[in-house]
């Protein structure tokens, strides 16, 4: 008798994706969610300097690999019980960033697929979407507002 595989989705950013260095969380998380941490809502950066801002600040060399982590999904994905996918909010604009980023770092193989909010959506109702969509098992965020979010939808 066939086992079911157990999904397990990865978030990219703050999961296997480090932040630039020197810059601090907080600063992050103000400048996607605006003025406010304490409501789930991100902030769309509309214009174009606001784009190529945070295109520049995704540039794969601005952010390193969390190895330990990375280390933790390759086995993972190794193992038949498991099937391995990557959610992430990341905007439309930031795709070749972020694929040049899995190509540098020879993560371009290690997951069944890879899912980004190409739509421009809130991120966290993207997520919410595809996890259900995919019937994801277990997803791992390192987002505390989207983690208590998704755990009253989910």
């Amino acid at each position: 008798m066939k086992m079911k595989k157990i999904k397990v989705a990865f978030d990219l950013d703050g999961v296997i994706i480090d932040k630039p260095p020197f810059i601090s969380k907080k600063l992050l998380e103000r400048l996607f969610r605006g003025k406010t941490n304490h409501k789930l809502h991100y902030k769309f950066p509309k214009s174009s300097f606001e784009q190529l801002v945070r295109k520049i600040s995704h540039f794969y060399l601005f952010r390193p690999p969390i190895s330990e982590n990375i280390d933790f999904i390759r086995r993972l994905s190794k193992d038949s019980k498991y099937e391995i996918y990557a959610v992430s909010g990341r905007y439309s604009f930031i795709k070749d960033e972020t694929v040049a980023w899995f190509k540098k770092r020879q993560m371009d193989n290690v997951f069944k697929q890879v899912f980004l909010n190409t739509e421009n959506e809130q991120p966290h109702l993207f997520k919410e979407k595809k996890i259900k969509e995919m019937d994801i098992q277990i997803f791992v965020d390192d987002d505390e507002l989207l983690a208590d979010y998704l755990a009253t939808k989910l």
